[in-house]
């Protein structure tokens, strides 16, 4: 998904620039990534992160009027439908940790990217897709923060 994280950086939904922190908040922005509707939707985790979810070829027409007088809410990791229905509504979803201060991707273990869901017939598609680098930013070889400071401080209270 990094066609989507390039995208977004690019739109200024993602920001790399620490002094346009201030104009980002939680919340959703709908960009096109590879010709498809998507939403990319912030959360922010604190210690300098965000979680970042894409929806990739979202199509909200399709979601059935089973839910009655309930909104939309485009900042879960997934789309807020029947399972049985998700086929029709999303191409590809994916969820990653993105530390706004360092400027990467964050891993946990090796581990970039969680909640990943690819609908059968957007397999081929994506991987016909050609390999791309990071727009501006990097993915983290190093453990996210939290895991490091629990490691960290396991470690400092075995050595005492």
């Amino acid at each position: 998904m990094l066609y989507a994280t390039n995208e977004a950086v690019k739109a200024g939904v993602i920001p790399l620039m620490f002094k346009y922190l201030r104009m980002t908040s939680d919340g959703y922005a709908q960009i096109t990534v590879c010709d498809k509707p998507t939403i990319i939707n912030l959360v922010y985790n604190g210690h300098n992160e965000f979680r970042v979810s894409v929806w990739w070829d979202y199509q909200p027409e399709y979601i059935p009027k089973l839910i009655k007088g309930r909104p939309e809410n485009l900042k879960l990791l997934l789309p807020d439908v029947d399972r049985t229905r998700f086929r029709f509504i999303v191409g590809a979803c994916v969820s990653f940790y993105f530390d706004y201060l360092h400027k990467g991707i964050l891993s946990d273990k090796g581990k970039e990217f969680f909640a990943i869901y690819v609908r059968e017939s957007s397999v081929s598609y994506i991987d016909e897709l050609e390999d791309v680098k990071p727009f501006g930013y990097s993915v983290s070889e190093l453990p996210r923060p939290l895991y490091r400071m629990k490691v960290s401080a396991t470690q400092n209270s075995e050595r005492n």
